[in-house]
């Protein structure tokens, strides 16, 4: 039973694949010319892709690292900022330890 299903799907099969050979010139043609177009433009457009990430990788580069730059000399002045109000005035008084 399985062997005759088989048989017949196959047969099937066969019969569909011998009716598209049996197109002619023209629609070979035109179904040729349609596929090279749709790799020509598949290939445009991973062309155009690559060659914009090549583009763009040095200037994302460059904005990280000026961002990065800016980021530590923000942190930089941070720091270095002199305190106006946090003055304590006071004297020095020396302290001797007379044990040693």
């Amino acid at each position: 039973m399985t062997s005759f299903l088989f048989s017949q799907h196959t047969q099937s099969w066969q019969q569909m694949f011998r009716r598209s050979q049996s197109g002619g010139f023209f629609s070979r043609l035109f179904a040729w010319l349609v596929l090279g177009m749709l790799l020509a433009v598949g290939l445009l457009v991973i062309m155009t892709v690559l060659l914009l990430s090549w583009l763009l990788i040095p200037v994302l580069l460059f904005k990280k690292r000026s961002a990065l730059k800016a980021a530590r000399e923000a942190a930089e002045r941070a720091y270095r900022r002199p305190a106006d109000g946090d003055i304590i005035e006071g004297g020095i008084t020396e302290v001797k330890n007379e044990k040693a």
